[in-house]
């Protein structure tokens, strides 16, 4: 089977990794596929007969979303967000892997953007009438959805990112390891805080941000289990007043280093942080630096983008299975950014415990929850 040019040395690096961190649904594969959701598969297997015969029944069970190589021309992205996709977070790394998918790749992309709950399944089901190969819903939130409408388009692969969920022969999942974004997150705010208090921020109460709060006390109980971690929900992911108003309330119990998980409405912490003497945020999923350079120690990032980008690789080249793909700290998804002008903050020995910590943590060494 032909295999699409991937367009960076570090997808190629990526792609292996991933390969290796890939989990299948429960209750494993089925052996054989419903017939009605395999006939363009089994006409597919009849074509290469003579050469693969022995794979006959194994091609079938991989559906016709995935069965064989495309054009990457031919080929057609669409992305579902739930926020905008200038929002300077969780939305708009999610828009880059599909900016890169168009001019790296030359497929086709759409988007849609602040797409409501109510609208979930007709947004999906108007991007599969019009043949789009790969369709990606933004968040945990989109998998009632996708496994909805997946059954009715069994030539389009469904894609959800931040969940588990998966179903043949055409749902698979590109769970980031939230829990490890906010272990590092926590790690580095321990060493950083000078009055032993720290805050994280999440936005709706759903499970890739309790996730990161959840990693984000871990961690700064990894550094210093004295250290107090508060952790909050606003259970909104648009409102900044909301997020800036319990980032003033960690701030009056006495927290130093605040961070967030909160898509939009996380640049609420740096307007507290702003006015706030001694106290400075650590930003999220995306390097946040230029938000607020002179009190943004660090951000602990979230490069979904590059899962994004690889999803469609795969597919175009026949590869992209209905599966759990998990990205962490190993697959160089999960990171920081760099600490710039705010290196001081830490000591020569906190970096490079930071380092130690990543390596741990890609080694398994350190077993972050999730």
């Amino acid at each position: 089977m032909k295999k699409s040019m991937v367009t960076k040395a570090g997808a190629i690096l990526m792609a292996a990794a991933l390969v290796l961190s890939a989990a299948g649904c429960s209750g494993g594969k089925s052996a054989e596929a419903p017939a009605a959701q395999t006939q363009a598969a089994g006409e597919q297997t009849e074509a290469k007969e003579a050469d693969t015969s022995a794979e006959t029944s194994a091609e079938a069970s991989k559906g016709s979303a995935e069965a064989q190589a495309m054009d990457p021309a031919d080929y057609k992205v669409a992305l579902l967000l739930p926020g905008t996709a200038n929002d300077k977070g969780w939305n708009q790394e999610a828009y880059e892997g599909l900016q890169a998918i168009e001019q790296e790749i030359g497929c086709k992309v759409a988007y849609s953007e602040k797409v409501a709950a109510s609208d979930y399944e007709n947004v999906f089901r108007g991007y599969a009438d019009q043949g789009f190969n790969l369709i990606i819903g933004h968040g945990s939130e989109f998998s009632d959805a996708a496994m909805n409408v997946a059954p009715d388009y069994p030539d389009s692969m469904f894609c959800i990112t931040s969940t588990d969920v998966c179903a043949e022969p055409n749902v698979c999942s590109l769970e980031n390891l939230n829990s490890e974004q906010g272990f590092l997150a926590g790690a580095v705010a321990a060493m950083a805080t000078k009055t032993g208090v720290v805050g994280s921020v999440g936005g709706m109460e759903v499970p890739s941000i309790v996730y990161y709060n959840e990693g984000f006390v871990q961690g700064a109980a990894y550094v210093n289990p004295d250290v107090k971690a508060l952790t909050a929900y606003t259970g909104d992911f648009d409102d900044a007043a909301k997020v800036k108003e319990q980032a003033n309330a960690f701030i009056q119990q006495g927290a130093d280093i605040i961070t967030h998980d909160a898509d939009a409405a996380g640049l609420g912490i740096f307007e507290a942080v702003k006015d706030a003497d001694g106290v400075y945020a650590i930003g999220a999923v995306g390097d946040q630096y230029e938000l607020l350079p002179e009190k943004t120690i660090t951000s602990a990032t979230n490069q979904i983008s590059q899962a994004i980008l690889l999803a469609a690789e795969y597919q175009i080249s026949g590869e992209l299975e209905p599966i759990s793909y998990k990205f962490g700290v190993k697959e160089g998804v999960i990171g920081l950014a760099d600490f710039r002008d705010m290196k001081s903050m830490l000591t020569e020995e906190q970096h490079q415990e930071i380092e130690s910590i990543k390596e741990k943590i890609a080694s398994g060494e350190i077993q972050v929850k999730q």
